[in-house]
């Protein structure tokens, strides 16, 4: 159990340091003009978001200056605190290991006093990177397919359209489009008593534009004809079809992974079922 929370911990510190190494930003205190006199700092900070992790780095000549981290009295004073040290490499990197206000000066001379060489900055606290949204399952898309009735010759007469059916699977959320010369055919859909005796329905609206399409909405049979003079008697302009109910496609299957279905047996891993 303390094993358990020891890892918990270290797993938990390992996060934070890789989140805060992730955002972390390096900053040139005055850019290419690096720790010099008579620059202002102060502006140069303005608009810049300093965030814990981030670092300053103060560049100058090696004996030039150096740099003291002060409070907000010394800054304004441009004391150097007693008991601190100052920063001397040229080249000094300083980690914003907490939020709130930070004061820098240079201590050589009057660099502070005369030379403008202070800075003042406000850290903000860490922000971790946003979780990961989560994983969204594609929703089940309808299969949806477009049938031209009579293919190229389309709905035309003479043609046999039980055999141009035959063997071709009809769903719901499928198309039929009747293609044809406006005004040389129509559609209606009818009723089985209709489709066998080829009567047009007494308030059935026939379909006429010569591009009429046909979603199919329910499952079932379902019968069309030409109402056009003897289009359906003689002419064969007919058709009868079975719809099948709604197919459609199969959420996408998640990663493989060693721990989803599965278990070990010993030395043998077995998936998706239990032995």
């Amino acid at each position: 159990m303390v094993t358990n929370k020891l890892t918990i911990v270290a797993f938990i510190g390992l996060l934070a340091t890789l989140a805060t190494s992730v955002a972390a930003t390096n900053f040139i205190v005055g850019d290419d003009y690096g720790w010099t006199l008579n620059f202002d700092y102060q502006a140069w900070a303005k608009g810049k978001a300093f965030v814990v992790g981030d670092k300053l780095v103060f560049k100058y000549p090696v004996g030039k200056h150096n740099v003291f981290k002060v409070d907000g009295n010394g800054f304004q004073k441009c004391v150097m605190p007693a008991a601190n040290q100052s920063l001397a490499s040229g080249y000094d990197v300083i980690t914003l290991a907490t939020a709130g206000r930070k004061w820098y000066i240079c201590g050589v001379g009057k660099h502070c006093e005369t030379g403008g060489m202070k800075l003042v900055i406000d850290v903000l606290p860490q922000s971790l990177p946003p979780a990961p949204a989560p994983r969204v399952v594609p929703p089940v898309v309808p299969i949806g397919k477009m049938f031209i009735v009579g293919d190229d010759c389309g709905w035309t007469l003479n043609f046999d359209y039980q055999a141009w059916a035959m063997g071709k699977q009809f769903h719901v959320g499928d198309t039929l489009v009747f293609k044809y010369p406006a005004g040389n055919h129509n559609v209606y859909k009818v009723n089985g008593t209709d489709f066998q005796q080829c009567t047009v329905p007494l308030f059935g609206i026939p379909l006429t534009s010569g591009y009429d399409v046909v979603p199919l909405t329910t499952p079932g049979r379902k019968w069309y004809i030409c109402g056009v003079g003897n289009h359906c008697k003689t002419g064969g302009m007919k058709l009868v079809i079975d719809v099948l109910p709604q197919t459609t496609y199969p959420p996408s299957p998640s990663p493989w992974s060693p721990y989803n279905g599965a278990r070990r047996l010993g030395n043998t891993r077995v998936l998706g079922h239990v032995v």
